[in-house]
């Protein structure tokens, strides 16, 4: 099985350069097609219809959607294990984020008239290819000096030049996936580790007040200590710290969690 992961800043032209390229590959390779947003999208019924092969949609709600494409990928290649490939499709709202992986192709369609590359973390510094959307809206001057820019962020990456609406790249992309590493084992490691921001606020505080957020804080990190960290959903939320969130919101929520609700019994019990 072949993973490869396309992420890129919003309106880059991710979904209409990965139309193509699946074109290329669906007659060669049983594809799966995963499709990552934050609250809506048709992305996937629009490959689907378009191109026959199966898609899934995975919106994060109120997650990062690139910590949530990795919490997801081990679950998505332990379920589809009968698949060729595997095409990921990330939201990419974070630059500081990216859930490439080292078992993985990483692929950044990166949007020529977005601003420079040295503006851009790991979704550029970290990707295997870097596909050149959009060059046909500036000149070859300019394209040459944002080609140069893009290789002084990232050195190490293929560079190919991709339009959404031509088709143009999509032969190349799908030569650099054909003759990419296929999974050897489940286990997948991040190429960049996530940025961190755990406070008040990402415990669910709204109101603009340090003393106040302060407090959410060590109430959450109080709750924190007591979930395993799965992510198992037995509480019914789609990971613990959601979970978290609205048990500090609603104190009935608290034992939803089988696992906290053990540890409070252990501790009333002595």
């Amino acid at each position: 099985m072949k993973l490869v992961i396309f992420a890129g800043t919003p309106g880059c032209g991710k979904t209409s350069i990965i139309k193509h390229v699946i074109k290329q590959l669906k007659d060669e390779f049983n594809i799966l097609f995963v499709k990552f947003d934050c609250l809506k999208t048709n992305d996937d019924e629009f490959i689907a219809n378009k191109l026959g092969i199966d898609t899934q949609k995975k919106l994060a709600e109120e997650l990062c959607p690139d910590h949530y494409t990795a919490l997801e990928l081990s679950r998505i290649i332990k379920k589809h294990t009968d698949r060729d490939l595997i095409i990921i499709e990330t939201a990419g709202l974070c630059l500081r984020c990216s859930p490439y992986v080292k078992e993985g192709l990483g692929i950044n369609v990166l949007d020529i008239t977005a601003g420079s590359p040295d503006r851009y973390g790991p979704i550029l510094t970290q990707a295997d290819i870097v596909a050149i959307s959009k060059a046909d809206l500036i000149s070859q001057a300019e394209r040459e000096i944002f080609r140069l820019n893009v290789i002084n962020s990232n050195e190490k990456a293929k560079i190919v030049e991709a339009n959404g609406l031509t088709g143009e790249g999509a032969i190349d992309l799908a030569e650099y996936i054909k003759y990419s590493f296929s999974l050897k084992n489940k286990k997948l490691t991040l190429k960049h580790s996530m940025p961190s921001a755990v406070c008040g606020y990402c415990y669910g505080c709204r109101i603009v007040d340090p003393a106040l957020v302060h407090q959410r804080f060590l109430e959450g990190k109080d709750l924190k200590t007591m979930v395993p960290n799965l992510n198992c959903g037995k509480c019914g939320f789609k990971t613990c710290n959601e979970y978290i969130r609205a048990a500090l919101d609603n104190q009935n929520l608290v034992e939803k969690c089988p696992f906290v609700k053990k540890k409070l019994e252990d501790k009333d019990n002595g």
